[in-house]
């Protein structure tokens, strides 16, 4: 018993317990694109202090090579947040990043790294005038 799979130019063939499953390879692409590793610490890549006191804030989006072994090997940013220290983060960050490793190498289009701000929201106090209106 088990599961055995044939993979063809447009189609995987599944044998499941006896039983032939013929799966198209567009419904199999969500399970061949590389998942991160739960064993590593992911973080999001670090938010530069000097970017936050500049009040730098965008998305940087990159797309990654992926060696067999899981680790990052190649990095493209592809759209710019505008700020380079941003795009540097971002860069140096996802190289640390761990995938679960594969039987060959793989890449990751449009990741994508947002940097923002905290927006502090202000209540007035209870009385004040900009409570009554």
């Amino acid at each position: 018993m088990g599961i055995q799979f044939c993979r063809t130019r447009d189609a995987v063939i599944a044998a499941v317990f006896g039983t032939t499953i013929l799966l198209s390879t567009a419904a199999l692409a969500q399970y061949d694109k590389p998942r991160l590793d739960p064993a590593y610490p992911n973080y999001q890549p670090a938010y530069p202090d000097t970017a936050q006191v500049n009040g730098e804030q965008g998305d940087v989006v990159l797309n990654l090579k992926i060696s067999a072994s899981g680790r990052v090997r190649g990095v493209q940013v592809v759209q710019s947040s505008g700020f380079e220290d941003l795009d540097n983060a971002a860069v140096a960050g996802v190289l640390r990043w761990r995938y679960l490793p594969s039987d060959n190498s793989s890449e990751l289009d449009g990741v994508k790294i947002a940097y923002r701000l905290p927006t502090a929201i202000v209540v007035p106090p209870k009385g004040s005038s900009a409570s009554r209106q």
